[in-house]
């Protein structure tokens, strides 16, 4: 975890760009705070839970990359401007633009807002061009908020070369940087000064950078097998420990690790040094492992390694992560943003 953590800030200063790792993956301020410490200049939540988790921790630099809409959370979003520095909130929607400057008005404070483009992903975020510059001018003579920037992100591209090729993954990307450029190039022609460009992730960092001014990769520390094929620099550091607990067949055994444990959502789990068997997800408790190749060679309480298709949706189905170094275990952190997802 910390050579891949060593090896995105190496990238980025580099560069001469930020780092902003998104919080959403390891969800445990001691990963944040490692990854700050090493050289990243803060962090960014997709949710408000994860934000006040984060500024709990003392992390005073935070992008919510996502919209904040209801009255409720947004009254919580305004409160934690007294515990954060700088803080920073997505928006895409006139309607939002005008609730958040009520509520920093209320409260006689500045919020940081910056406006989200819909670039391909089919998510959220205003329209490239006129559209966002509307926005961005709305943003600018609202009391109560500060406009920083710009964010897209490209979402559906972080593994695009799997599925079509390189240099489909290449072209799309170099569409979505022309996107951003274009429409920071008319608002700073209209006089407003775009001080964030905002976006990119593990998968597409190295094809984004040169349109940004910071990159949100979130999975690069501890890595998972869907994300390692597109981005091989960073190793696999995270496992999830299972045991096996039935041995009906020698070509099949079960394990206590099932979708209560670990995430399947891009594809079942990969057993650690042992290509010859097949893992399968088998009901909420349990996880077969075969072979098509004769005897697997597992016995009743041994412990097998699990490399997951999805770190970020793995860890949010457990209390703890255990750091080990050298065979032993150095710290065990609490994810404490585990379903933090109000």
């Amino acid at each position: 975890m910390e050579r891949n953590i060593d090896t995105m800030v190496h990238f980025v200063k580099s560069k001469n760009i930020r780092l902003r790792p998104h919080f959403k993956t390891p969800k445990t301020p001691a990963i944040a705070w490692k990854e700050i410490r090493a050289g990243a200049n803060g962090v960014c939540c997709q949710k408000l839970g994860e934000a006040e988790v984060c500024a709990m921790a003392g992390i005073d630099d935070i992008l919510i990359t996502n919209e904040v809409v209801e009255a409720q959370k947004i009254d919580r979003l305004i409160g934690l401007t007294k515990h954060v520095q700088d803080l920073k909130v997505n928006v895409d929607n006139p309607i939002n633009v005008r609730a958040l400057s009520e509520a920093a008005r209320s409260k006689n404070t500045k919020l940081g807002v910056v406006a989200e483009l819909e670039v391909g992903q089919e998510r959220c975020g205003v329209v490239p061009g006129k559209d966002t510059l509307s926005l961005v001018k709305q943003i600018s003579e609202s009391p109560g908020l500060v406009f920083r920037g710009i964010q897209g992100y490209a979402g559906h591209l972080m593994t695009l070369d799997q599925r079509e090729g390189f240099e489909k993954k290449r072209l799309e990307c170099e569409r979505v940087n022309t996107l951003l450029v274009n429409t920071k190039d008319m608002i700073e022609d209209a006089g407003i000064h775009v001080e964030m460009m905002t976006g990119a992730g593990t998968g597409t960092y190295k094809l984004q950078y040169e349109a940004l001014s910071e990159v949100q990769c979130g999975s690069f520390p501890l890595m998972d097998w869907t994300y390692n094929v597109s981005a091989p620099e960073f190793d696999i550091a995270m496992i999830v420990l299972a045991t096996v607990i039935s041995t009906p067949l020698s070509t099949r055994v079960v394990t206590d690790c099932g979708w209560k444990t670990i995430s399947t959502d891009h594809g079942q789990p990969k057993i650690r040094g042992r290509d010859d068997l097949e893992y399968r997800t088998k009901g909420d408790e349990h996880g077969v492992v075969s072979s098509a190749r004769g005897p697997i060679g597992l016995n009743l309480g041994d412990k097998i390694e699990l490399h997951t298709s999805h770190v970020c949706t793995t860890i949010n189905l457990h209390d703890r992560i255990y750091g080990v170094r050298d065979n032993e275990i150095e710290v065990i952190w609490p994810i404490l943003a585990r379903g933090r997802s109000q």
